[in-house]
């Protein structure tokens, strides 16, 4: 029996902020009369059937562009024009593949000497499985918590980063292999636009409050209101055990204006690096969307204090490790491969605790 995302629970636990996560057990096909009412123009979305919507959402464009099983690789990182998911960042290159799982379906990740991840997820985002360099998994209707499809968000990582590394990135990018035993193409569940533009819109203003360890992954995992927002403000982000993300430090006052030079000074954070760990920090506008060329730097690329500690900065040209923003602009702070889930949680709730914030340069 497949167990759809808990409406109810998700409902009061962003009224309530409540931590219920329990999810009852039916058939994927029940639901359609619970998901919300419909008109001529669709489902109409609410916060009970987000999340659902969100994944239609994606998984429909993906499917005006490539077939189904088939992968729409990146071949240079996001930008301005070519960002496909919310908070999509620099720090590797996109591929995204909806996979038919009907009568089952292989994945696997060729072995490789750097960064590269398959995330699998479910119709519900429920992130159940993520593969690492000569990982494989075979997925089958049982494995998903709603309907036959699953969305592969894929990461690899370009090393160094000129021409010899672009080329093998890209030559991994072409290894990754999907078999699957049937090619349906996805069928979208016809929900309204523009609710779901209206209710991702009010959970984005609630976007900063999320504790990403608590927002991805399974049922069992997430916490009903970190869930939702999360899928608005970050749809698709990876599980606690393999990155963490940090919207919380947001520029106040005259750090808001893209006009204004401004800074924040990280310390060297609790990664694997030598299983291709890193930190990075990225700029958006205010929904969440890449709104600059110079809006992302990896501490790999970054110029480091004596201590380890890094400083970036946020439209101050003459300075090293700079970006560029506009106006009313947010930020990620994202972890990826911590040295545990606990170390990399410490160190982000310590960022909070010792009130580091983006400075005005004087």
């Amino acid at each position: 029996m497949k167990k759809p995302i808990s409406l109810s629970a998700i409902v009061l636990a962003v009224a309530v902020l409540a931590s219920c996560g329990k999810s009852n057990k039916k058939d994927s096909n029940e639901g359609a009369e619970t998901l919300a009412d419909t008109t001529s123009t669709g489902t109409i979305v609410t916060v009970k059937n987000f999340v659902v919507a969100e994944t239609d959402h994606y998984f429909t464009n993906l499917m005006k562009e490539v077939p189904v099983n088939t992968y729409n690789h990146h071949r240079e990182y996001s930008n301005i024009e070519t960002q496909v998911v919310i908070r999509e960042n620099q720090d590797c290159l996109y591929s995204h593949a909806v996979v038919d799982c009907s009568e089952g379906a292989t994945i696997i990740n060729p072995k490789w000497d750097k960064y590269s991840v398959v995330q699998v997820f479910d119709e519900n985002q429920y992130t159940f499985a993520v593969l690492y360099p000569g990982d494989s998994i075979h997925v089958t209707p049982d494995m998903l918590t709603r309907g036959n499809y699953v969305w592969l968000n894929t990461r690899t990582e370009v090393r160094p980063e000129n021409n010899a590394g672009y080329a093998d990135a890209h030559k991994h990018q072409d290894a990754y292999i999907i078999k699957a035993k049937s090619n349906k193409p996805y069928q979208s569940k016809g929900f309204d636009k523009t609710s779901l533009d209206r209710v991702r819109d009010s959970l984005l203003m609630q976007g900063p409050k999320v504790r990403s360890w608590r927002a991805f992954g399974t049922p069992k995992v997430v916490a009903p209101e970190d869930f939702v927002i999360a899928a608005a403000g970050g749809w698709a982000g990876l599980p606690k055990e393999h990155a963490l993300y940090w919207p919380r430090i947001v520029p106040q006052g005259e750090a808001k204006k893209s006009s204004v030079c401004s800074k924040i000074t990280l310390p060297k954070a609790p990664l694997q690096y030598d299983k291709g760990g890193f930190l990075s920090v990225t700029v958006y506008d205010a929904r969440g969307w890449i709104a600059t060329k110079k809006y992302a730097l990896r501490d790999h690329n970054a110029v480091k204090n004596a201590d380890g500690s890094i400083t970036f900065y946020f439209n101050c040209p003459k300075e090293k490790n700079n970006m560029d923003t506009v106006d009313n602009w947010s930020m990620v702070i994202r972890l990826y491969v911590p040295e545990t889930p606990e170390k990399g949680i410490a160190y982000l709730e310590n960022l909070e605790k010792n009130n580091v914030q983006i400075e005005v340069v004087k």
